[in-house]
């Protein structure tokens, strides 16, 4: 089972961290009104890595052993970034009564033509066994069973799953966010059409941290008022 952090008691928040983060980002703190649980995800934090090869797949069914573990219904998922990825396919679940996702990932980037120059660089470079561009500097300090991982997470699309999230969703976006910009959320703006958004000026990728006590709030209203 995923190492995991749970505390309080209440209706039911679970938080997904980001790649290359850990369940300790949250700065959990006990509420009379809330249970939450934070999981470090596989390869992060106290938690083993995954077996070679594995998919986004892999990651919901270790979320979701942790929700059959503890008998969590009516379930507040708070993802950031990465874990919205496990986020949106766990939302066909019928424990699953909302989504808060924090600049999410899992869409399908708009790719400019450097990049595609970029890649075959790589290419060659492999290829030919020569020096060349080392990739983002996620996917370079990674063991190689995680460079694996992180390349079959990365190229999941999720943008057709988006049609079959039927809970209530606020999205909440640095407007200043360079690794998920403003167009993934306008992505997910249209293809969640009754979700509700929160920007936040002059933050980040990172915003939850920027803004803690204003996510925090949030949080707790949009879960009270489910």
């Amino acid at each position: 089972m995923l190492d995991h952090i749970r505390i309080g008691e209440g209706k039911e928040i679970l938080f997904l961290h980001g790649w290359g983060c850990t369940k300790e980002i949250f700065n959990l703190s006990y509420s009379p009104s809330f249970c939450l649980t934070a999981p470090d995800l596989y390869g992060f934090g106290s938690t083993p890595a995954p077996p070679f090869g594995v998919d986004l797949d892999y990651y919901v069914r270790g979320v979701r052993q942790l929700l059959e573990h503890y008998h969590m219904e009516d379930v507040t998922i708070v993802a950031h970034s990465f874990g919205a990825r496990i986020a949106l396919r766990l939302a066909q679940d019928s424990r699953i009564s909302g989504l808060v996702l924090i600049g999410a990932a899992g869409l399908r980037p708009r790719r400019k033509p450097i990049y595609y120059l970029r890649v075959l660089h790589a290419k060659l470079a492999r290829l030919f066994a020569l020096s060349g561009p080392k990739g983002s500097k996620d996917y370079s300090t990674l063991s190689p069973v995680m460079k694996r991982t992180f390349i079959n997470i990365v190229h999941t699309y999720q943008d057709r799953e988006l049609q079959l999230v039927r809970c209530p969703v606020l999205l909440i976006w640095g407007e200043e966010d360079r690794e998920t910009p403003l167009y993934m959320l306008r992505k997910f703006e249209h293809g969640l059409p009754h979700s509700n958004t929160v920007m936040l000026e002059g933050c980040g990728h990172f915003c939850f941290l920027e803004q803690s006590s204003r996510v925090h709030q949030l949080i707790k209203e949009f879960v009270r008022n489910l």
